[in-house]
């Protein structure tokens, strides 16, 4: 590298919620500035009138805060470059362009929409690869003022240059196109927006920008943004196309295909550790011997770089998402993760916001906790798993089948008297779970039964269940009257199916 200041950016569009793919490409761009000491700046594309909004540019704001990504500069931390949202720079971008009307390498075309679209069919019909023809490229002073007097108001084009546009990039080598592909494209819409590649130029150019890093599909934006770079006489910066993002299947990842926003995925539980964690992997590895995938951002940076960014598109694979957020879980404390599940156990009512405010709640919530801790994929499932530490349930809802289905062929007869003596024992032993587990250990060896198939009618019994975390803790954290109360209903429950 040079001893140019490394300067990057992310300049996402504020039509939606922060996009998955745009996280990714933020976190490259961290993670490269951070290496080299540089800044890394948000800019708002915010030059499409009709989808744009205040609550989606705070989308993106809060999503990429949420991973744990910070900028540098932008629209909500101010910075040396003044204005970071191009409705902003308007006028930036108009002074600009008259300079490159003054030198003759732009011109106004007054050509109508329906204008172009009958030259674009008549091409298509041709066989030739739809481009602007030039017919406004030549116009005289008397010419473009008759124009004006018609009502027709003008955009901008710039003059294509003859020859190939070419531009070396770090992860892919060197690209190049035929300019002849090209034709003069507008820079500055009919209305006075300027089109992105243009105010894309502008800005990464005033703001001093070193090195652009985004996705493949910018490579096409790229030659004539490269145009621009000549006829202003700016140096480039270096170019780094990422891979795209797939789905399994191949296609291009879409909303179609499952969540592609980050509010989805903190509302589907995922950790925010785990999902950077992930994106970091969708085109790019450590290489070499470094096997390890469970990286923090720290852990990141110290590895990352752009030479390691894979030339083979990456597959999101929900799958590895969930076992690397299942593995981010367990590294974290069951008293880091009770505040992160309280606001899913809110939702799924099992608590009032006001009940979820008391110690004795989050204490609960955290001995529950360290019981599923191991099992728990995401933090949307834990409501699910821990229904039955919340709620009761009425006869009619008492699971007798699974109370008397066993595989060793005890009888209903047989299951009433085991949860009639287990009603017993509870009532009259030391309520702890170490001790509940010896006792019901010798009754098993006393009655003759296999232990599992003493504890199963048990299990179903107290947690309406077949499968639950080790039985006696689970007992110990239900409290006694609990339990015998579930004990009740459940040797009812048995009898109304005996009768």
């Amino acid at each position: 590298m040079d001893n140019t200041p490394v300067r990057v950016r992310i300049a996402p569009s504020p039509t939606g919620n922060c996009h998955v793919g745009t996280a990714r490409t933020a976190l490259y761009n961290y993670l490269f500035a951070k290496q080299h000491n540089g800044s890394f700046i948000l800019r708002v594309d915010d030059t499409d009138i009709r989808r744009n909004t205040p609550e989606s540019e705070q989308g993106v704001f809060d999503g990429l805060k949420w991973i744990g990504l910070t900028w540098d500069e932008g629209p909500d931390v101010g910075g040396p470059c003044g204005l970071y949202r191009q409705s902003e720079r308007l006028d930036i971008y108009l002074q600009y362009a008259q300079q490159l009307l003054a030198q003759d390498l732009a011109y106004e075309c007054f050509c109508t929409p329906q204008e172009l679209e009958v030259e674009r069919k008549e091409q298509t019909a041709r066989k030739e690869d739809p481009r602007y023809s030039g017919k406004c490229a030549n116009l005289t002073p008397e010419e473009r003022e008759e124009r004006r007097q018609q009502g027709l108001k003008p955009s901008l084009r710039l003059r294509v240059r003859k020859g190939a546009v070419a531009f070396e990039d770090i992860v892919r080598g060197h690209v190049e196109q035929d300019a002849a592909l090209m034709g003069d494209f507008v820079i500055i819409k009919s209305n006075g927006i300027p089109v992105y590649n243009y105010a894309t130029v502008i800005d990464d150019h005033d703001m001093a920008i070193s090195h652009v890093i985004r996705a493949a599909e910018h490579i096409s934006n790229t030659f004539p943004q490269v145009l621009i770079y000549e006829a202003f006489g700016w140096e480039m910066p270096h170019f780094a196309h990422l891979v795209l993002m797939l789905n399994p299947d191949k296609t291009k990842i879409s909303k179609r295909k499952g969540a592609v926003y980050l509010g989805e995925f903190a509302e589907l539980g995922y950790l925010p550790e785990a999902l950077l964690n992930f994106c970091a992997f969708l085109g790019w590895n450590p290489g070499g011997e470094d096997t390890q995938e469970l990286l923090s951002l720290d852990e990141l940076q110290e590895r990352f770089s752009l030479e390691r960014c894979t030339h083979s598109n990456a597959v999101f694979d929900t799958v590895k998402l969930d076992w690397m957020n299942g593995m981010w879980i367990r590294r974290l404390a069951a008293e880091e993760l009770t505040p992160r599940v309280l606001p899913f156990i809110i939702k799924a009512g099992h608590l009032t916001p006001q009940e979820a405010a008391t110690p004795e709640a989050t204490a609960y919530l955290t001995a529950l906790l360290n019981l599923i801790h191991e099992r728990l994929p995401r933090l949307d499932a834990a409501p699910e798993i821990l229904a039955y530490f919340y709620q009761d349930w009425q006869l009619s809802e008492v699971d007798t089948t699974s109370i008397l289905a066993n595989k060793s062929n005890h009888t209903p007869e047989e299951i009433l008297r085991v949860l009639q003596l287990a009603y017993e024992l509870i009532s009259h032993e030391p309520f702890a779970a170490h001790h509940l587990e010896e006792v019901f250990k010798q009754q098993a060896v006393a009655l003759g039964w296999k232990l599992g198939d003493l504890l199963m009618p048990l299990r179903v019994a107290i947690t309406n269940r077949k499968v639950s975390p080790p039985l006696f803790t689970t007992m110990e954290l239900l409290n006694q009257e609990r339990v015998l109360a579930r004990l009740s209903l459940a040797m009812a429950g048995v009898k109304e199916a005996m009768a």
